[in-house]
């Protein structure tokens, strides 16, 4: 019998497994612009959504900053309701991050998760 999983968990099932997953979605795809971020789309019917976090030294020098934008963007991810529409999608940055705008940043990726999903329906 297959385990269920947590309605606001991340299991294996809603990431990125492989090496280079992320370059498909990255290349082509739709894109959710904002101020800060842009969510990178891919639709993958059937599945559950995957969530991927691609950040880089230029854009967050710190290795411990990284991690906790990682773990700030999971988390806004994890309690979302594009897990369940069967889409991939990447998180990428568009500049440098201050410390002062982790806020502002995690608001605006819920944002781009709304838009993602579209209208209300």
């Amino acid at each position: 019998m297959p385990r269920e999983a947590c309605p606001e968990g991340l299991s294996r099932r809603h990431r990125f497994t492989t090496r280079g997953a992320f370059g498909p979605i990255l290349k082509g795809g739709r894109k959710v612009r904002g101020h800060f971020a842009v969510l990178h789309l891919a639709a993958d019917p059937g599945r559950p959504s995957r969530l991927g976090v691609a950040l880089t030294r230029r854009h967050v020098p710190s290795a411990v900053q990284r991690n906790q934008v990682k773990r700030l963007v999971r988390e806004a991810f994890r309690r979302h309701g594009i897990k369940s529409a069967g889409l991939d999608c990447v998180i990428t940055l568009r500049s440098r991050l201050e410390r002062g705008q982790r806020d502002a940043l995690i608001e605006e990726i819920r944002g781009l998760l709304d838009q993602a999903l579209g209208p209300p329906r």
